[in-house]
């Protein structure tokens, strides 16, 4: 399937999730109470109705046509369909932290947005193998702030709006949380850990790679140094620990099945089409690199060497 197909495809399904949104609430009225703080009126919610219809079921429509056919205009439309998600998704974001509830909007929000916004980033990138690959050179502090800017907005979505919507879905189907002594603790320190890995991780791909953990902005250079020495993907295994600890932390069996799942998905859909591009771009450096150090554990040493 080539990088127009996927994106028409996922716009068409985006149009229809939204108006199966929409039908559940006219038909359950008692499910608006999900996604909104307990304390708003149901007309709070389903005033978004007209909103909705024209932007993310008629702009996800329109757009998703224009792409099919071809249209010189489609790019235009997809980013203005894109850019319009996100007013909607920060509102939700605002609204859960102020109140500290309808987490589970905010994270459907998150995952629209966020997706609208890759089809936005990947579309016309069909010269790219795989097309959401670019490699992208920047002076090296310029990588250093972009990579910030992505790892507040990832670690943002990924270990708190996602985790806290299903932490919440959970509460709303009557699923108790765990707990046990020194929970907090713990969890926080395994948190700091794993954090700690992934910013390492970033400072050596932005600073030794001159680009981004990205992969529409990745770094053209092979980084082999500070924790890549260990294992090849520690960025990865920093992430899914997060999780793992944020889901400890909210005494939650969903977000630890989430972050493993996480996992599975990268290893096993993510890690061969990355895997594939670097061997594409450093070729014999790369395959030498992988023989020489582990995927997610370091691999014993022999008289100092690997």
């Amino acid at each position: 399937m080539n990088e127009r197909a996927v994106v028409a495809t996922y716009l068409y399904l985006q149009a229809i999730g939204t108006l199966a949104w929409w039908i559940l609430l006219a038909s359950i009225p008692d499910a608006v109470a999900w996604f909104q703080p307990r304390s708003w009126p149901a007309e709070a919610l389903l005033s978004f109705w007209l909103a909705d219809s024209i932007l993310l079921i008629g702009g996800s429509l329109f757009t998703a046509i224009a792409i099919s056919r071809k249209k010189s205009w489609g790019a235009i439309s997809l980013w203005g369909l894109a850019v319009a998600a996100w007013y909607p998704t920060l509102y939700c974001i605002a609204v859960s932290f102020k109140t500290d509830e309808a987490w589970l909007a905010s994270a459907m929000m998150v995952a629209m947005a966020g997706l609208t916004l890759a089809m936005a980033t990947i579309y016309g990138r069909s010269d790219q193998v795989p097309m959401f690959i670019r490699s992208t050179s920047m002076p090296k502090w310029d990588a250093m702030l972009w990579t910030f800017a992505q790892v507040v907005i990832f670690w943002g979505t990924f270990l708190w709006i996602l985790p806290k919507g299903i932490h919440e879905m959970e509460g709303r189907f009557g699923w108790s949380s765990f707990s046990h002594d020194f929970q907090s603790f713990a969890s926080i320190a395994l948190f700091a850990i794993a954090s700690l890995l992934g910013i390492w991780s970033a400072i050596a791909m932005s600073w030794s790679g001159e680009g981004t953990p990205l992969p529409t902005a990745t770094a053209p250079r092979l980084v082999v140094h500070g924790p890549y020495r260990l294992v090849r993907n520690p960025m990865a295994l920093a992430g899914i620990v997060q999780g793992l600890a944020i889901g400890w932390l909210l005494g939650s069996w969903g977000v630890i099945l989430y972050s493993f799942i996480g996992g599975l998905v990268w290893h096993y859909c993510v890690r061969p089409v990355e895997e594939a591009d670097l061997i594409k771009r450093f070729g014999s450096s790369y395959e030498a690199y992988r023989n020489a150090v582990g995927l997610w554990i370091p691999k014993p040493t022999i008289g100092g060497r690997r």
